[in-house]
């Protein structure tokens, strides 16, 4: 009866504590200090599926010191399954390609964590077996009882509901910090972003970009066609924008028809090269069906990176202003650094 109650407090903690988290950092760390105290016996690790792949990472371990890996959907039965799935003792099944454990020593046990038809992680614990465990009290050894799989279960649970709720989150803060018509984010929202990636920066001294681009002529380009035809453009470019950066930049409408892009990790060269390739990417969105209006656009772009052309966001944005001027100048449809 103790031991129910402990861990049924310990869940309700663990449960209370997640729907304050803001972050996937929190969440980790929620789950860091929660799983080692409900399954004290035994070894374990969290893995968490990365963005829209079907990859798994190792964010939380406990118990025995193991080389995890992170692994592919396929390589696991439970996560093929949508079930618990266990290995060892009487259950003479195929070990997942994923793990690597000795049957003699381990039971082992993989609890799909799914939300609907959502994936989102993986709780692979290893029991110890009895004469493994024999020195030890008895809590948590051999073959998982119903109550132990019911304790991993409603855990996989718990946190599943954390992290469905921090996507629920980002959904509605990205809602309220995107521009209508492109879908980029606000000037607002990246300016904050920006400000809170100095801050980062300058604890751990790694470089970051930004790059302001501007649609060349588009005042003529509107005057010409009307404010139907333009209007498409910047739609159709922002788009393009979202679909060809990494999860980690972000995209904003900074003006009328100016945008501007925040690289973290990006040194200058990289963020000029890649500049330089949306730049190029930009005139095969053409030919896409239903795009014969993008024939006519061309982007310039300014590139400014930290701590080379500043450390201040007003700094940083005005050497990317400069850089944008230099690129306007001398010819349009191409790319500057600030060091030009």
């Amino acid at each position: 009866m103790k031991r129910n109650e402990s861990e049924v407090t310990l869940l309700g903690r663990m449960a209370n504590l997640a729907l304050s988290c803001l972050s996937r950092e929190e969440a980790v760390a929620v789950a860091g200090r929660f799983l080692p105290q409900l399954f004290p016996r035994w070894t374990g690790v969290l893995y968490l599926r990365q963005g829209g792949h079907d990859f798994y990472d190792p964010a939380v371990s406990w118990g025995e010191e193991r080389p995890w890996k992170a692994f592919e959907g396929r390589e696991c039965w439970a996560l093929r399954r949508r079930r618990i799935y266990t290995v060892g003792g009487d259950r003479e099944q195929p070990p997942c390609p994923h793990t690597d454990f000795d049957p003699a020593r381990f039971t082992s046990f993989c609890i799909p964590m799914t939300a609907r038809e959502d994936v989102l992680g993986l709780l692979h614990l290893l029991i110890p077996a009895e004469k493994e465990a024999r020195e030890g009290p008895e809590r948590n050894v051999g073959m998982p009882s119903m109550a132990d799989r019911r304790l991993a279960a409603l855990a996989a649970d718990v946190l599943a509901l954390l992290l469905v709720n921090l996507k629920l989150r980002k959904e509605m803060e990205d809602l309220s910090a995107r521009d209508s018509q492109t879908g980029c984010y606000s000037r607002r929202h990246w300016e904050d972003a920006l400000a809170r990636e100095l801050k980062a920066v300058q604890r751990s001294e790694r470089p970051f970009a930004v790059i302001l681009m501007d649609v060349d002529h588009f005042g003529q380009f509107t005057e010409a066609y009307g404010h139907g035809a333009s209007a498409l453009v910047l739609r159709d470019l922002g788009a393009f924008l979202r679909e060809n950066l990494r999860d980690v930049d972000m995209a904003s409408r900074y003006g009328a028809d100016e945008f501007a892009l925040l690289l973290p990790d990006t040194t200058l060269e990289t963020a000029r090269r890649r500049a330089e390739n949306l730049r190029e990417l930009m005139k095969d969105l053409s030919l896409r069906d239903g795009r014969a209006h993008m024939r006519r656009v061309t982007l310039s772009m300014g590139v400014a990176a930290y701590p080379g052309h500043g450390e201040t966001m007003g700094d940083l944005m005005e050497a990317a202003k400069a850089a944008l001027k230099t690129a306007k100048e001398t010819g349009r449809d191409r790319v500057c650094t600030a060091a030009d």
